[in-house]
C-alpha cells in the first residue's frame, strides 16, 4: 500500500507486463568506474494507459530473456511519480494530434527512480515545470520553446509536450566539420530578450548554458525550465557545473546574468575556432 501526497492510499498489485522487444523498454546501465563493466541495469516500461513499471538487476541485459525482464518489473504507484491535477489552475491539455513523433514529450524524471523512492521529488519536479510552462506560455515569446500542453490520466498530470527542434547550441557549434557562423550580437540579444521576459514575470531560469538553448534559423530558443523559479524561491535543480558562479539553492536573476556573460565568452571562442569554410 502506498501513501498519496493528498492523504489517500493506492493499492498497487504485483503484475508483470508482456515484454517482446527492447523497444518496449527504457534501459539505463551503470558501469564500474574502474573496469568499465556494467554493474547494474535498470528497466522502465510505460503502457499506453500511462502505467509505469520499474525493475533493476545486476545481470547484463543480454543474459535475460524478455520474460525474465517482465518478471523484474513492478508497477510504480501513480502518486509517487505523477502530481495530482491542481484544483485552482486551468491546465492547457495537449491536442490529440500531438505525439512523440511530431513533438518533444517530457515525462517525470524516472530514469533514476530508485534514488528517489519514498520522496516527493519526482512528482514535484514534474508539477513545478508544468506550472512554469503554463505561466510563461500565456504570452508566447519567439525565443522560448513553445509549450503545447500537458497530458492527464487518473486525475494526475503524466507528461507535457513542447515543440521539437533539432539541435542544441552545444551540438550546433561542436559539429565535426564546423558550423555556419552565427551573428553573435543578434543571437545573444535573442537570449537576453528571452531572459528579460522571464524576469518580467518575476522568474529566473537559473540554468543558462549551451545545452539548454536550441538553434532555429540562426537564432536561440531557450529550453529546460526545471530549474526556473520565482525570485528567492528554493530551486528544484541548482545549475550546471561550470555555468554557475557558485552552488546555490535559491532563484536569482543574477544567475542568469552570470550565465549570459559566460555564454558570450564561450560563443566567441567557438566562433574563433570554427572550421566552417576553412581550408585544412
Amino acid at each position: 500500500m502506498a501513501n498519496d501526497h493528498d492523504g489517500t492510499h493506492t493499492v498497487v498489485e504485483k503484475t508483470q507486463p508482456t515484454i517482446t522487444s527492447y523497444h518496449d523498454l527504457t534501459i539505463v546501465e551503470s558501469q564500474d568506474a574502474e573496469t568499465g563493466l556494467a554493474k547494474s541495469c535498470m528497466f522502465l516500461h510505460i503502457t499506453q494507459d500511462e502505467e509505469v513499471y520499474f525493475g533493476k538487476t545486476t545481470r547484463n541485459k543480454r543474459e535475460l530473456s524478455f520474460d525474465e525482464i517482465g518478471q523484474l518489473l513492478t508497477r510504480i504507484p501513480d502518486e509517487e511519480i505523477f502530481p495530482a491535477i491542481p484544483k485552482d489552475i486551468e491546465l492547457t491539455l495537449a491536442p490529440d494530434h500531438i505525439n512523440e513523433a511530431n513533438s518533444f514529450l517530457k515525462r517525470p524524471g524516472i530514469q533514476h527512480y530508485d534514488d528517489f523512492v519514498g520522496t516527493d521529488f519526482v512528482w514535484k519536479e514534474l508539477l513545478h515545470e508544468t506550472l512554469i510552462m503554463e505561466k510563461i506560455s500565456k504570452a508566447p515569446h519567439p525565443y522560448i520553446i513553445r509549450y503545447l500542453g500537458c497530458r492527464t490520466c487518473r486525475g494526475r498530470i503524466t507528461s507535457f509536450f513542447v515543440e521539437r527542434l533539432d539541435q542544441t547550441l552545444d551540438q550546433y557549434v561542436n559539429a565535426p566539420d564546423g558550423f555556419e557562423p552565427l551573428d553573435n550580437e543578434r543571437f545573444l540579444a535573442g537570449v537576453q530578450s528571452a531572459i528579460d521576459y522571464l524576469h518580467s514575470l518575476g522568474l529566473a531560469h537559473n540554468d543558462l548554458n549551451p545545452q539548454n538553448i536550441m538553434v532555429r534559423d540562426g537564432m536561440p530558443v531557450l529550453i529546460d525550465f526545471g530549474g526556473c523559479a520565482p525570485f528567492r524561491e528554493v530551486v528544484q535543480s541548482c545549475g550546471t557545473p561550470g555555468w554557475c558562479e557558485e552552488f546555490f539553492r535559491h532563484s536569482k536573476k543574477e544567475h542568469d546574468d552570470y550565465g549570459l556573460r559566460k555564454l558570450e565568452e564561450w560563443l566567441r571562442e567557438k566562433q574563433e575556432g570554427n572550421k566552417w569554410g576553412k581550408v585544412e
